[in-house]
């Protein structure tokens, strides 16, 4: 039997000061302690159970549906560390996704990003989801300061980021959301766009245009794409490079239509549509800093297969 109750918000009645929430994946849910228990399920991440005792290492719990078992603790957390992850979902809701990532390995999701913060929620092997910001802190466990925030009068020309390590703010389904590192996604290109990537770090991706092409009769749908790269890790912009593939009937092949470097770029970029004298045409806005820290906006445009800067 396997458990999966993930997000009930169905209440234990006169229980609610022993809720406790399962933190952690396909979590064992034994019938009793002692080398003869059985695992009879297995918990997902986010169920709600009702202690009944706890034991050392061991809490025997009730899950929703009226069954009891037992539980390593350490897979549980309180209704405060729950309704954080709430607070954290729901501000990560109205980002605007700067693509879909893929997970490569089994990821913890953090509250905040750094390795010893709480973690709660898990993403399984191959699951996607939306990234929604990045930050680059510490690898200091007992630090949080990001990036962005460390003192540059203490900092050389050109920060030494090696201390630093990058993370996501990922929205994935049934409102999991937090921060994992970097290393543990990466951003779900198409391969054919992907193969370009030459060792970058893909910050963002964006379906801009879809060209419809025949090909033996056959209508094919080859759409244009906007990505935003990092040369190197630990940076507190979120990315220093654009570009836009398009697509070329003739070679049938994707090629460069833009390439712009040396930015200092931020979240969100914002793709959109742009009235022009032709008709309606792809567009999208950045977010850049220049050498004095100020930010301002730079809007692009598409005439014909080229990028256009607006003025």
């Amino acid at each position: 039997m396997t458990l999966l109750l993930l997000g009930c918000q169905q209440e234990f009645s006169g229980e609610a000061g022993n809720l406790s929430y399962i933190s952690g994946a396909n979590v064992e849910f034994r019938n009793e302690l002692g080398p003869s228990s059985r695992v009879v399920g297995r918990l997902q991440s986010g169920e709600r159970v009702y202690v009944i005792l706890r034991r050392p290492r061991w809490a025997q719990v009730r899950v929703l549906s009226g069954e009891t078992g037992w539980v390593l603790q350490r897979y549980l957390v309180s209704q405060d560390v729950y309704d954080r992850f709430a607070e954290l979902a729901r501000e990560a809701e109205v980002l605007p996704s700067q693509g879909s990532a893929k997970i490569r390995r089994d990821a913890n999701l953090h509250l905040e990003p750094q390795r010893n913060s709480q973690a709660f929620y898990q993403l399984a092997e191959g699951e996607q989801a939306d990234v929604v910001g990045h930050r680059a802190t510490t690898r200091n466990a007992a630090s949080s300061v990001s990036a962005e925030d460390a003192d540059p009068a203490s900092s050389p020309a050109v920060p030494d980021t090696r201390n630093f390590e990058d993370w996501l703010l990922v929205r994935g389904s049934r409102g999991r959301t937090g921060w994992l590192l970097e290393s543990s996604a990466d951003m779900h290109l198409p391969i054919e766009i992907a193969q370009y990537r030459e060792g970058l770090r893909i910050r963002a991706w964006f379906e801009i245009y879809r060209e419809l092409d025949v090909v033996d009769e056959k209508d094919v749908v080859h759409p244009w794409y906007l990505w935003a790269t990092s040369r190197r890790a630990g940076a507190a912009h979120d990315f220093d490079e654009i570009r836009v593939f398009v697509w070329n009937p003739a070679a049938a092949r994707y090629e460069t239509s833009y390439r712009e470097r040396n930015l200092t770029g931020y979240y969100p970029i914002v793709v959109q549509s742009r009235q022009t004298a032709d008709g309606e045409v792809p567009a999208f806005r950045l977010q850049l800093q220049d050498a004095t820290g100020q930010r301002s906006q730079k809007s692009y445009f598409m005439a014909g297969r080229q990028v256009r800067i607006e003025k």
